[in-house]
């Protein structure tokens, strides 16, 4: 559970260093005054502590009582001897007190109203007489400036609280004045600790082990958070402050979350337009695919109407005689021609040598012939054989021969036979 604090000068703060580890402790708070503002049991009373508060304020002790039910509001002033104490009292501040001298300063030179309240008066002795030999963890006394009187009504050997704390100036003043309250405090065997620039902390002999807590002054180690309710101009100051951070940080926080929305704004923005351009483009592609698939079945359509017409089916031998002639004209252009109807007429005259070669009657009847026409059977021999194959002289070579097909090779040796040439 966090600390939180509410005292006007963090005497809660050090009191909770020393004391934090004790579990349900006790406390006397003389001289308590509110609940809650600059309280310096709140806090405590928070963490489960309970104990006794001396308010002879009466609207402060009704204020009490209603705030700590369970908790005892001794309504009375505690001095060295039991009687009535006037009390001048100061509504709404914590500068009620039962010394004139104070009153009359109070009401000159800062302009304060008072009114004199008959209180009942006890001896500390007697009023904590409950408590003689229970432990008590601490004991403040803030009675604007009667620390002293109320100290001369204690019983140190019955009572002996861990830690006291005393006012130590003279009220709305930096003048110390705790020279009487301390001698009896160290008479008593307490040891001053600690100044805070308003109270005095002492610790009893019998825990010397909480000395170390009263080292420094609160400090961020603490760990605690301030409850905002204090009077003190310290405590207003420093919440001020966080106040202005905080509203700062809020500010920044508040233009930053909407620089961060609209640029999530402007990326949504251009996502939908880039995603809608590309709707676009695709639907552009689509379109054109569709119109190219369009024109592509309009030219089918048309050309197998051509395709079908009678036109074109009448035309047909002229187009092809069209492209006989084109072809013819081409050959005769490039020379082609010649060696053509040549390379055909060889073939012919092979294919017609080779049947005669078969047959004997007409093999004897075209020799007769060749021989009558010597010039045809060396035209006839030379169209033959393969024209690399001949060497200077006519003759042609073993080797010449092997290159020609076996049927080429028997017309081409009976031609020779019948000229002679063999």
């Amino acid at each position: 559970m966090t600390f939180i604090s509410y005292a006007q000068n963090f005497e809660d703060v050090m009191l909770w260093r020393a004391l934090g580890h004790v579990p349900a402790g006790r406390y006397i708070d003389v001289g308590a005054q509110d609940p809650v503002v600059d309280s310096v049991s709140k806090a405590f009373y928070e963490h489960g502590w309970r104990g006794i508060h001396v308010e002879p304020v009466p609207r402060y002790a009704d204020m009490l009582r209603r705030d700590r039910p369970d908790e005892t509001v001794l309504q009375l002033a505690l001095s060295d001897q039991a009687g009535i104490l006037e009390l001048n009292v100061f509504e709404d501040t914590g500068l009620s007190t039962g010394v004139k001298e104070f009153a009359d300063s109070h009401r000159t030179q800062h302009g304060l109203a008072h009114r004199t309240v008959a209180t009942p008066m006890l001896p500390m002795s007697t009023a904590f007489a409950s408590l003689a030999g229970q432990p008590v963890h601490w004991l403040k006394i803030d009675v604007e400036g009667l620390e002293e009187a109320v100290l001369r009504g204690w019983d140190s050997e019955t009572l002996r609280p861990w830690i006291i704390v005393i006012e130590a100036t003279v009220p709305m003043s930096t003048e110390v004045r705790y020279q009487g309250a301390e001698d009896i405090l160290l008479a008593a065997r307490y040891e001053f600790v600690y100044f805070d620039g308003l109270n005095r902390f002492y610790l009893a002999a019998e825990h010397p082990e909480l000395r170390h807590a009263f080292s420094s002054p609160p400090n961020v180690f603490d760990g605690v958070r301030l409850s905002g309710l204090a009077s003190s101009e310290l405590c207003r100051g420093l919440l001020e402050s966080h106040g202005s951070e905080t509203s700062m940080l809020g500010e920044t926080i508040r233009i930053l979350r909407g620089e961060a929305l609209e640029a999530h704004a402007e990326s949504q923005r251009r996502q939908h337009e880039t995603e809608m351009q590309a709707r676009r483009d695709v639907q552009a592609a689509l379109a054109a695919l569709q119109s190219a698939e369009l024109q592509r079945g309009t030219i089918q359509h048309r050309l197998d109407a051509v395709m079908n017409s009678t036109s074109w089916q009448v035309t047909a031998p002229l187009r092809a005689a069209g492209t006989l002639c084109r072809r013819l004209l081409s050959a005769l252009r490039e020379g082609r021609l010649g060696s053509g109807i040549k390379r055909r007429i060889k073939a012919v005259l092979r294919r017609c040598a080779l049947a005669v070669m078969r047959r004997p009657t007409l093999k004897r009847g075209l020799l007769a012939i060749l021989d009558l026409a010597p010039p045809l059977r060396r035209r006839l021999s030379a169209m033959l054989a393969p024209p690399p194959a001949a060497p200077q002289g006519g003759a042609i070579s073993a080797e010449a021969l092997s290159t020609m097909s076996p049927a080429t090779r028997a017309v081409y040796q009976a031609l020779k036979a019948a000229s002679g040439s063999e």
